[in-house]
C-alpha cells in the first residue's frame, strides 16, 4: 500500500512539474558558420518560432515578446503552426503577437500543418458552417497579416540583399498527406521543385520547411540552411536519448530537436513553443530559437 501511495504522490509531482514546465520560457542559441555566408551576412542574426499554437506566455504574450526584443534580431522567421487546426484564427493569441512583432522586426512566415489545414478547407469546398467560419477566419487572418507587411512564404520566396551579398528565404507548403505517411517521398514527386522552383542561383539559401523527416530532400533541393518544426521536440524528452514520440506517434524520432547536418546543409529544428490537444511536454520547456550566421574563414 506504501508503495501506491508513493507512486500516486510521484505521479502527482510530475503533473504538476509538467504544468510548472510549459510556463518555462527557454532560448537556444545556434552559430552556423559556412563558407557559403556571404562576408555581408557575416554576424546576421535572427529568431526562430515555431509551434506555437496560440499559447500565450503572459498577458498578451509580454513575456515572450519582451524576449524576443532583448535578443536584438535582424528579422524573425516562422516556420508554423502558429494557430490550431480547427479553430478560429482571426482574432486570436497567434495574430496579436505576430501584429507586436511586426513593429519591430520583418517576419518571414512559413506554413505548417495547422495552416495547410485551413487553406485545404479551399479544396473541400468547406463542407458545412463550421468549416466555412473557419475558412473565412483563416482568409481575415492571411489578410490581417498581409496588412501588417509580414511576408507569407506560401510556396514562394523573398531575397533579402545585404550589400554585396544576399539571402534566399524560401518557404515550403506541403500537403497533409505528407505528414501522416511519411513513406511518401518528396523528390520521387518532384515535389519541393514543382512548388518553389530551382534552389536561387545567388547567395545563402535558407528553407523554411516545417516537417524535418524530409531533410534528405531538402539537402537535394539545394537548401544551405532548412529551419523546422512539427516534432515537439518529442514531446516527452529522456535524457541522453532526446525525444520519445512524434505527433505521427513515431518512437525516438530522428530528427526531434536541434542541429543536424548532411552534406554542406544544415538543419535547425526547434521545439516550439506551444502545443494543442492532449499532447504533453514533459522534461521538454519550450524554446525560442536564435540563430547566428558567421563566415567561414579561410
Amino acid at each position: 500500500m506504501t508503495i501506491i501511495w508513493i507512486l500516486l504522490a510521484l505521479l502527482l509531482v510530475l503533473i504538476l512539474w509538467t504544468q510548472l514546465e510549459q510556463r518555462i520560457l527557454t532560448s537556444k542559441k545556434y552559430t552556423i558558420e559556412s563558407n557559403t555566408v556571404g562576408k555581408d551576412l557575416h554576424g546576421l542574426s535572427f529568431l526562430l518560432l515555431s509551434d506555437i499554437h496560440n499559447k500565450s506566455f503572459g498577458k498578451n504574450n509580454r513575456r515572450l515578446i519582451k524576449r524576443i526584443i532583448e535578443q536584438k534580431p535582424d528579422f524573425v522567421i516562422i516556420a508554423g503552426d502558429m494557430v490550431v487546426k480547427r479553430k478560429p484564427c482571426y482574432p486570436g493569441k497567434a495574430y496579436s503577437l505576430i501584429k507586436e512583432i511586426s513593429e519591430h522586426y520583418p517576419i518571414y512566415y512559413a506554413y505548417g500543418n495547422h495552416e495547410q489545414y485551413f487553406e485545404d478547407l479551399a479544396l473541400k469546398d468547406a463542407e458545412n458552417i463550421k468549416q466555412r467560419s473557419l475558412y473565412e477566419s483563416w482568409c481575415l487572418y492571411k489578410e490581417k497579416l498581409n496588412e501588417l507587411g509580414v511576408f507569407l512564404l506560401d510556396n514562394n520566396n523573398v531575397m533579402l540583399k545585404y550589400k554585396d551579398n544576399s539571402i534566399d528565404i524560401a518557404g515550403l507548403s506541403i500537403s497533409v498527406d505528407f505528414y501522416e505517411n511519411s513513406k511518401i517521398a518528396l523528390n520521387k514527386k518532384d515535389e519541393i521543385t514543382s512548388k518553389i522552383g530551382k534552389r536561387s542561383k545567388e547567395g545563402y539559401q535558407i528553407l523554411i520547411a516545417h516537417n524535418p523527416i524530409y531533410f534528405s530532400d531538402y539537402v537535394h533541393w539545394g537548401a544551405d540552411l532548412v529551419l523546422s518544426g512539427h516534432i515537439h521536440g518529442g514531446l516527452i524528452r529522456i535524457p541522453f536519448l532526446g525525444g520519445l514520440i512524434s505527433p505521427q506517434v513515431k518512437l525516438f524520432p530522428k530528427y526531434d530537436a536541434g542541429l543536424f547536418e548532411e552534406d554542406s546543409c544544415r538543419m535547425v529544428v526547434s521545439r516550439g513553443l506551444g502545443n494543442h490537444s492532449i499532447m504533453p511536454r514533459i522534461l521538454n520547456p519550450p524554446e525560442l530559437v536564435h540563430i547566428k550566421l558567421l563566415t567561414k574563414a579561410d
